[in-house]
């Protein structure tokens, strides 16, 4: 780059990460710690927690920024316009909520919009609110990302953009090392031959559909046990879990174990020496989850609906609608002894890779400035 080059400048909302890590967080970790490689970029994280955000962050390139208040419509109508202003920036990059008052161009990563198709999911209220918000906040954005074809397909069939305005930057997972982890789940969990499900607990998340299916199996006859990893502390989680307790007081649930809060590694360990990784969901924007999985060495059965069906390296993708056939499918991946793993890994890492998708990103932004030049 030229030394008489101007960089460009770009203000991250980063306050999600003073949250528990989510797909939302996953996405702008993997984006951002690739696109700070880039020279012409100069990177500001705006958080709360900003000691925590430099544990995250660490690469000294990073500048950061201090968020002060703690509501969500206080920072969108004073205190992210304030700090936009102060800070000159070039761009200023948002999940789903832009602010009021524009001061820069806004970056707007919409991941999906499945509580307008997937309605039984979600409230009421909850789709009313951020149908208006999110459409108003699409309409002023000036690049809009989201991170499937999906999702792109229904972001501009439900909001009237064009194709061509929406980018698709998805998400990636770094390449793990297939050696033995640190973590042996069986001496520290307790937990031996099994099969495992990590995800928050919701109705469309479909955890209902591989309980059944283990018990209709009687997979635990097999020596299997059921891992189920995700949160269930808000309402929506505790009433999806509360659903899967009233089954399994009726059978037997010595073998089956629900886990959350589990460490980075400790979660890797879990991929690493299960023996599949199922993903039933009925509707995502992405789904990390199998991607993860699967470039950990893991088996996967991953479910083909909505976004899920780009995943056409999957050897096995399955109608989570469909039970007969997701019951065939578990008990087929089971007894595979030539599944491809590094097949579906090379696939993955050519298309899921933070590098490329980074590299794609820098591109749309280098080509919106030479635009405005």
């Amino acid at each position: 780059m030229s030394l008489l080059q101007k960089r460009i400048k770009i203000l991250l909302d980063a306050h999600i990460f003073d949250h528990s890590f989510q797909g939302t967080a996953t996405y702008m970790y993997g984006l951002y710690s690739a696109l700070v490689e880039f020279e012409g970029l100069e990177i500001f994280l705006c958080a709360h927690n900003i000691d925590h955000l430099k544990t995250l962050f660490p690469d000294p390139r990073f500048q950061f920024v201090k968020l002060n208040s703690s509501s969500r419509m206080k920072r969108l109508l004073k205190e992210y316009p304030r700090l936009i202003k102060e800070g000159k920036y070039d761009y200023a990059h948002f999940q789903y909520l832009v602010p009021f008052v524009k001061n820069c161009k806004f970056i707007n990563t919409i991941h999906d919009l499945l509580f307008l198709e997937f309605k039984q999911y979600f409230p009421w209220t909850y789709r009313m609110s951020r149908k208006v918000l999110f459409l108003l906040s699409a309409k002023r954005s000036d690049i809009i990302l989201t991170v499937s074809e999906y999702s792109k397909i229904d972001v501009s069939k439900r909001f009237l953009i064009d194709q061509q305005h929406i980018h698709v930057t998805p998400n990636a997972v770094a390449v793990s090392p297939l050696t033995d982890p640190v973590v042996n789940i069986k001496e520290k969990y307790g937990i031996g031959k099994y099969i495992l499900y990590v995800s928050r607990f919701e109705p469309r998340k479909n955890h209902l559909g591989l309980l059944t299916a283990f018990l209709k199996l009687k997979l635990y006859d097999q020596g299997y046990s059921l891992v189920f990893i995700g949160s269930k502390k808000e309402k929506i989680e505790q009433n999806a879990f509360n659903e899967l307790q009233k089954l399994i007081q009726e059978n037997n649930s010595e073998y089956i174990h629900f886990l959350e809060g589990v460490s980075w590694p400790d979660l890797n360990a879990f991929y690493h020496q299960a023996e599949v990784f199922v993903f039933p969901s009925l509707a995502e924007g992405f789904g990390i989850p199998p991607i993860e999985a699967a470039m950990n060495g893991c088996k996967v059965i991953c479910s083909n609906q909505t976004a899920m069906s780009e995943f056409d390296f999957f050897k096995y993708l399955f109608d989570p609608n469909n039970q007969p056939e997701f019951e065939a499918m578990l008990q087929a991946v089971l007894k595979d002894q030539d599944y491809p793993f590094e097949q579906i890994r090379q696939a993955i890492n050519l298309k899921y890779n933070w590098e490329v998708i980074a590299h794609n990103f820098y591109h749309i932004i280098s080509k919106d400035q030479s635009i405005c030049a």
